[in-house]
C-alpha cells in the first residue's frame, strides 16, 4: 500500500515535531511543504536538507513550479509530508482545521494519506523540576485512501473529513 509513496500529515505544534515524524517513519526518506519564509530564515538550511519545497506566495510562475514539483515527487512514488494546518502553534491540544489542497494531491495521485498527531501530557517524577514543556507523543494512525468512485472535488472533500475526524 505505502511502497508507491505515501503522503502524511501531522499538526504543527512544536519547532522540531518533524524530527519526530522522521523518527518514526524511518529508514523512509521524505519531502516536506514549508513556507517560503521559513527557507529564507536561520533554519532554512536544515529544512532545505531534509527535503523541504518552499510553498510560494503571492506569485503565479513560482506556484506553478510549485506544484509540478510536488507532482514529480508523488509520481516517483515519494513520500511527501505536510502540516495541513498551515501554521504552528506551540503546545496547541487541539486539532485546528485542515486546509484542502494537500487532500487534492492524494485524491489526483492516487496516494494514501497517514494521519500523525502528536499530543501532550504532563511531566512527572523528576523531570518536572528541568522543564514545564509537557511530554509528547506521537500517534500514527490507519492510511486513509481516496475514494476513486467520486469526482476529485468530492473524493477531496470526503477525505479532508476523514483525516480531520481521525
Amino acid at each position: 500500500l505505502i511502497k508507491n509513496g505515501v503522503i502524511t500529515i501531522c499538526n504543527h505544534v512544536f519547532m522540531w515535531d518533524y524530527l519526530c515524524v522522521l523518527m518514526a517513519i524511518r529508514p523512509r526518506l521524505q519531502y516536506l511543504l514549508a513556507w517560503k519564509t521559513n527557507l529564507e530564515g536561520p533554519n532554512g538550511p536544515l529544512i532545505r536538507w531534509v527535503g523541504g519545497i518552499p510553498i510560494p506566495t503571492g506569485n503565479i510562475k513560482a506556484m506553478a513550479k510549485f506544484k509540478n514539483a510536488v507532482d514529480e515527487v508523488l509520481e516517483n512514488g515519494k513520500w511527501l509530508h505536510v502540516f495541513p494546518e498551515g501554521s504552528m502553534w506551540f503546545y496547541y491540544p487541539d486539532i485546528r482545521p485542515l486546509k484542502p489542497a494537500v487532500f487534492n494531491f492524494a485524491v489526483r495521485h492516487n496516494k494514501p494519506v497517514i494521519p500523525i498527531t502528536i499530543s501532550f501530557r504532563e511531566r512527572k517524577g523528576i523531570t518536572r523540576l528541568f522543564t514545564k514543556t509537557p511530554c509528547a507523543d506521537l500517534h500514527i494512525g490507519e492510511p486513509l485512501l481516496p475514494d476513486t468512485t467520486l469526482s476529485v472535488k468530492e473524493a477531496t472533500d470526503k477525505l479532508h473529513k476523514e483525516a480531520y475526524h481521525v
